[in-house]
């Protein structure tokens, strides 16, 4: 239906606006182009209607478009109706029947959807010259609310010698319970006595501070009342000397707090004094008792203590010297000496199982100064769990009683040695003396390996150490998983090696293995060639590596000089064509590496040198012109070493993005067609693009596919060859897990795992995530297991990043403040514990773990960046409040990539900022109506957003690629 209207200036959409469908009228396009129009357009939810006119694209739902850059005419939903402009009420009467509202200057075309033809778009796409892939099912089998845990079992020493330690009587053990009761009993009595004396002394200091100011205030108004009363003056002379009176008592009341004050100050520093003084006595006399099993550092699990639990343990260590000076200390010290000399005189008789229960352990290396408040007791059994004495921890000797007492526990354990009682000589080491090296390498002389394997985990001896012991107890699964989590196979294989070769062998084939799984090929075949029987599997693995790898083609000829004749062909590629000019220069500097293999490598050499000198001369390489003259001397090619002037060679030479003074300008690449939801830059100037529930592909530096991988994604988890993928698919806090290996083109399905954060870079075999605020490290092999679990409550975690072998967490503590702790890989330990204070609005951890507080100063509306203990340095880059909020920041590498989003929505301007130079070296324009997203592995950079725009900038080589999809 056509009507006339008043004339419409604005009858078309400018800009961004909420697009509800878009309209391909015929006079503009003909049949065919308005089919690929809507093809190109068309996502899944929209319908299309054909109409005498034109076509109608339908959105399900309206959305943020550009007008500007659409090619048909773009509609939105007014009042259910879709028009091509804001229809005015005069208009809306006449056309509220209609679905449909074209606006062409003083005409109005109505449509009803119902008089058009409902299209199918599949009807008009051939599938006959498309390539098919078979999918995967999707089918989801396994949920991991809970991941299944690997945990070392930590047994006591009676179960661990199967209680093979005889138990005292029942008369001793009658006598030893009625001790304990009687002085549990005293203890309670005495912790009683010396809460009311704290609370006494509370009282005493309240009442001090609040009388003596008081009487002190009292006294001086008395005075100055009386001169007041003595002077005939005027009361605003009065007043001036009331004012007067107040200044001067506030003086002299400070004067008397300070006076306070410093009496306190030293008399704490020379009862500190004191105290040093005593602990450097006490220390040298000190020895500790026994632990618990269940107080021994786990293997799977640690937690974090806030930093006001070390303040109050230090405040609790240093009151504990009061109770030395009481009389109190003495009547104990007198019942533990009587104590000591029971267990001496027992020992001197030769009852030493007797006098085994009596016996006081001795720590050299942790010696405690706390005060004891109890009587040691004679143990029940002989068992490295059983404390020895309630809640005390040790008690102090002279250094004479401490070599005596040592000496008779070493000539017990050569007693009970030559007796061929190994369960009590073990114990006399482990727990008196506290060797615990010496009692599982004395277990090991006698071929108890399962015993010394459980004693080295239930004392949390050394991971090799465990390892090892594992792998002589036939523990293999326990062994080899403890291997992979810590990477410990190299250092266990030296151990065992001298001794046992056949079992290092076998733990090779492990390590090989592993190696294979995280496709660290070369790696592998180094470990699997020095067993013969298992080389077959060196041949397999060269077949999985690239075929133009310079690496591999290098230690190919050197392990199997025959295998020239299979590379022929692929080294003819090689040498011809222009594009492997980095693997010609990469099969130069690994030779020079390998010049002690020359005789088999020399060959391939000769083949290439020419093209070597070439390349040297043309593309941005490392080589040097000692370097050159090295490669043709090594060739013997008299004829060459005269001919070419090596002097006179100029090289060139590569030079980074931070080298250059100038400003760069780029422009973000044409709109593509499919939308990228991440990207990561491989090797051989290749790309992984995750494209949704549209898959995985790979692709050059021109965005042509090379491989297709039928699996969901939208985030990827990168190992650091770049060969093994986590590919990632979210749905609230649920993610589908599918592993991908680049190098066999393999695939696993891992299941469904629900966490908080993670890591987005692991080691091929080892991945760290967040869930129910632990940082859990899962094993990733054919199932996901926990082999490490570390509680940091009551921190609570807000971000993760892994660089440089370790891990730095962002939390946010019990004190309300952001700290940030640092793990050591691979042993996961915290080194390092950061507590960041003062005023920022955003807090980013940068490149090598420097923590960058970032502020917006509204005044100037500019950005101010600070490292944490470092100077500011202020961006000189305007921008505004929105601009700020919505500003993305990534600070992982050497710069600083700031991507601002234009006060108009219609693109996002990209900064590439160096913060130590104050100095911009990229800016780059990028029209895009959708988000854009960025990342970075190390120094390169990449930029990517859901209308298939790519930009990778590689800061080291100076070199940007851009492509759209």
């Amino acid at each position: 239906m056509k009507e006339k209207a008043f004339f419409i200036p604005e009858p078309t959409l400018k800009g961004v606006q909420n697009v509800a469908g878009i309209w391909f009228p015929t006079q503009w396009f003909d049949r065919e182009q308005r089919q690929r129009l809507l093809i190109k357009s068309w996502f899944l939810g929209c319908s299309i209607y054909q109409f005498e006119h034109g076509d109608l694209l339908k959105f399900p739902s309206a959305k943020a478009v550009n007008c500007d850059t659409l090619l048909g005419w773009p509609l939105i939903l007014d009042n259910g109706i879709l028009s091509s402009m804001q229809l005015p009420k005069k208009l809306s009467c006449k056309i509220i029947n209609y679905d449909l509202v074209i606006v062409m200057g003083n005409d109005i075309q109505c449509y009803r959807c119902e008089d058009a033809n409902n299209i199918d778009p599949a009807n008009w796409v051939d599938l006959s010259e498309y390539q098919l892939y078979e999918t995967n099912r999707y089918l989801i089998n396994i949920v991991h609310n809970e991941l299944p845990e690997f945990s070392l079992e930590s047994r006591s020493f009676e179960q661990i010698f199967d209680g093979k330690i005889p138990l005292p009587s029942p008369r001793k053990l009658q006598f030893i319970d009625s001790n304990e009761i009687t002085n549990q009993d005293k203890e309670i009595d005495e912790q009683n006595n010396h809460l009311s004396q704290e609370k006494l002394i509370k009282k005493s200091h309240i009442i001090l501070a609040v009388v003596i100011p008081s009487i002190l205030l009292i006294a001086l108004y008395v005075i100055y009342s009386l001169k007041i009363s003595s002077f005939n003056t005027s009361l605003g002379k009065n007043l001036y000397k009331i004012f007067i009176f107040i200044i001067v008592s506030f003086f002299h009341v400070s004067i008397f707090v300070i006076f306070i004050k410093t009496i306190k100050m030293l008399n704490r520093i020379f009862s500190e004094e004191k105290k040093e003084d005593l602990v450097d006595g006490m220390l040298k006399k000190s020895f500790s008792y026994s632990i618990n099993a269940n107080e021994l550092p786990q293997v799977n699990h640690s937690s974090l203590s806030s930093p006001s639990q070390h303040k109050k343990k230090s405040l609790l260590n240093s009151h504990s010297f009061l109770s030395l000076f009481s009389k109190f200390s003495h009547l104990l010290s007198f019942r533990q000496s009587n104590y000591i000399e029971t267990m001496i005189k027992k020992f001197e008789k030769g009852d030493l199982l007797n006098a085994l229960r009596y016996a006081l352990p001795i720590n050299d290396e942790k010696n405690s100064i706390e005060k004891n408040y109890g009587t040691p007791k004679p143990r029940n059994k002989l068992s490295i769990s059983d404390c020895v004495y309630g809640d005390s921890s040790s008690i102090y000797l002279d250094s004479e009683k401490l070599k005596y007492l040592k000496k008779l526990y070493r000539q017990s354990f050569d007693t009970l040695a030559k007796q061929n009682k190994i369960e009590e000589a073990v114990f006399v080491l482990v727990e008196l003396l506290n060797h615990l090296e010496e009692g599982i390498e004395f277990l090991e002389q006698h071929n108890r390996y399962k015993q010394a394997m459980e004693l080295a985990i239930a004392r949390n001896a050394k991971t090799q150490l465990c390892i090892k012991l594992c792998c002589l107890a036939n523990e293999w699964d326990t062994a080899v998983m403890l291997a992979r989590r810590d990477n410990a196979f190299e250092a266990v294989i030296l151990m065992l090696e001298k001794q046992h070769f056949e079992i290092a062998n076998k733990l090779k084939l492990y390590w090989a293995k592993t190696l294979a799984e995280k496709a660290d090929w070369l790696a592998a075949i180094d470990v699997i060639w020095s067993l013969s029987k298992y080389r077959y599997l060196a041949e397999q693995w060269f077949n999985n590596m690239d075929i133009y790898d310079a690496k591999a083609i290098v230690k190919r000829l050197i392990l199997i000089p025959n295998s020239i004749i299979k590379l022929e062909r692929t080294l003819i590629e090689i040498k011809t064509e222009q594009a492997h000019y980095r693997v010609r220069l990469e099969l130069a500097n690994e030779i020079l590496k390998n010049q002690q293999n020359i005789q088999k490598l020399q060959d391939l050499l000769r083949m290439m040198i020419n093209e070597i000198i070439v390349d040297a001369i043309t593309y941005p390489n490392k080589l040097t012109k000692a370097k050159i003259a090295k490669l043709i001397t090594l060739t013997e090619d008299r004829t060459l070493q005269i001919d070419l002037p090596i002097s006179s060679l100029k090289l060139v030479r590569h030079k980074s993005l931070l080298m250059q003074y100038h400003l760069d300008h780029y422009q973000s690449p044409q709109k593509g067609h499919r939308a990228i939801y991440d990207m990561i830059p491989l090797i051989n100037n290749q790309y992984l693009l995750a494209l949704g529930e549209a898959g995985i592909i790979r692709v050059d530096n021109k965005g042509k596919q090379l491989e297709h991988f039928m699996i969901v994604a939208d985030k990827f988890v990168v190992s650091s060859n770049r060969l093994q993928i986590l590919a990632l698919a979210k749905q609230d806090n649920y993610y589908r897990i599918h592993k991908l290996d680049l190098s066999t083109k393999k695939t696993i399905d891992l299941g469904v795992v629900n966490f908080q954060l993670c890591c987005f870079e692991f080691d091929g075999i080892n991945w760290a995530i967040i869930r129910n605020n632990c940082l859990e490290l899962i094993d990733i092999s054919h199932k996901l297991s926990v082999v490490r679990r570390i509680n940091l409550y009551p921190n609570v975690i807000n971000k993760l990043v892994i660089k440089n072998h370790e891990i730095m967490v962002l939390t946010h503590n019990a004190e309300k403040k952001d700290e940030i702790l640092y793990y050591c890989l691979p042993d996961y330990s915290l080194t390092k514990r950061l507590e960041i204070d003062g005023y920022y609005d955003r807090l980013i951890m940068g490149h090598n773990h420097k923590i960058l507080k970032v502020e917006y100063i509204e005044s100037s509306k500019r950005m101010q960046f600070k490292y944490h203990h470092y100077n500011d340095f202020e961006f000189q880059l305007q921008i505004e409040k929105k601009q700020f909020d919505n500003l993305i920041i990534l600070s992982t590498g050497e710069l600083i990539a700031l991507v601002i989003q234009r006060i108009d929505e219609t693109g996002y301007e990209i900064n590439l900022y160096h913060p130590y130079t104050n100095r911009k070296h990229i800016t780059i324009d990028w029209q895009s109506s959708t988000i854009v997203s960025c990342s970075s592995i190390g120094n390169e950079y990449y930029f990517f957003d859901k209308q298939g725009r790519v930009m990778h900038i590689n800061i080291s080589e100076n070199k940007v690629t851009s492509f759209s999809l």
